[in-house]
């Protein structure tokens, strides 16, 4: 049963590196969604975000921009890590309950 448990450890530290590594790349992402907005029949995108209970929304550039363009990409980057972190924490969880004796 000690392997199986010093398995289990090493891979809940595992997880936990990697919760730390994901969170810290995620705060370093720019937060919030694009945003279309049609001026004068051209497309203009905008970082829309809340903050301190205020809805922000901060000028991008033009649909066709190259900051536009890396800002997306910036954004759906942030989402996969988000999704990543969701699933190491749910591991983390489940490891936890079976190291303390608990029933998953």
């Amino acid at each position: 049963m000690s392997i199986i448990k010093d398995v289990i450890t090493e891979e809940l530290k595992r997880l936990k590196t990697l919760e730390k590594k994901y969170f810290r790349e995620i705060h370093s992402l720019p937060k919030g969604a694009i945003s279309k907005k049609v001026r004068n029949g051209n497309f203009y995108l905008y970082l829309t975000y809340r903050e301190n209970r205020k809805v922000v929304s901060k000028y991008v550039g033009s649909w066709n921009s190259e900051r536009a363009k890396s800002v997306i990409k910036q954004i759906e980057q942030r989402k996969k890590l988000e999704d990543k972190l969701k699933n190491v924490r749910r591991n983390l969880r489940e490891l936890e309950r079976v190291l303390s004796g608990k029933k998953i």
